[in-house]
């Protein structure tokens, strides 16, 4: 908890996302720019500050999944984001993040890591309609987040928002948005020779063969699909999992309780 609030205060920039809404694949394009300009190495992946300690020219930039971090001091206590950071919301359709986020806990999210969330063994055991649609871990968790998020916005001096959705149909475009808003702009050529090197395929292969230093794109199971960070990454995925019924709930979940802010419902 205190090293998340010195990372909190002391980043020159954050990203929040949800889990599996993208935050990785931006990461890994933020970080071969830094690779492209200042030389450091394609295998490292930015953990907050490590690239900074390698060269200060490049930001610290503290990805985190919310905007609140928990404090232990006294139960359901938590410390917010600062208003006059930079501040990058990276949303994605929240059915697709529900479905997502399924497969994260019950193939690859380590018990240190439930813990840390707070989410009980018993969620490995739950069909996954009955996870995605569960208050505490799917699809309403996921939607009270993102409104939330649109009510903290108006309060904040920098913020922008980009959309997974966006950054698959023009990868190029979307990091350019990112990292002007964050640092400063890139040449065309290495916004495309990072979108080539965290390209869908290519960081699948690398994931496969223990490409980067970090943990966060190890496969526990190279061989299972559904172990691997990356995963489908398929937009509207979530309806081959669910019946027609199904997805109606899920979709009336959308557009009853989502803030229209986002556009997804």
């Amino acid at each position: 908890m205190r090293k998340n609030r010195r990372m909190l205060y002391a980043a020159d920039a954050l990203v929040i996302s949800h889990t599996k809404s993208g935050r990785t694949w931006l990461r890994v394009m933020i970080s071969h720019l830094y690779h492209l300009k200042y030389g450091t190495p394609a295998t490292e992946l930015m953990v907050f500050e490590n690239l900074h300690q390698l060269n200060p020219q490049i930001p610290r930039i503290f990805f985190t999944r919310d905007t609140r971090i928990p404090t232990l001091t006294r139960k359901n206590s938590y410390i917010s984001a600062a208003t006059n950071k930079k501040t990058l919301f990276l949303v994605r359709d929240p059915r697709d993040v529900a479905v997502s986020f399924y497969f994260h806990v019950c193939n690859r999210a380590s018990d240190r890591e439930l813990g840390r969330k707070r989410i009980g063994q018993a969620a490995k055991q739950l069909p996954i309609y009955k996870f995605v649609t569960d208050p505490a871990l799917g699809l309403p968790r996921v939607i009270e987040h993102f409104n939330r998020w649109h009510r903290e916005m108006e309060s904040m001096d920098h913020t922008l928002m980009i959309k997974y959705e966006d950054m698959r149909a023009d990868p190029a475009a979307a990091l350019t948005q990112a990292i002007r808003f964050i640092d400063s702009d890139f040449s065309t050529d290495d916004i495309n020779r990072a979108v080539e090197f965290a390209s869908f395929e290519n960081l699948a292969r690398k994931e496969k063969d223990g490409y980067f230093s970090s943990g966060r794109l190890t496969a526990s199971d190279p061989s299972n699909q559904d172990t691997r960070k990356v995963r489908r990454g398929k937009i509207g995925g979530y309806r081959d999992y669910f019946s027609e019924e199904q997805n109606r709930h899920l979709d009336e979940l959308v557009h009853g309780q989502l803030d229209n802010f986002y556009g997804y419902s």
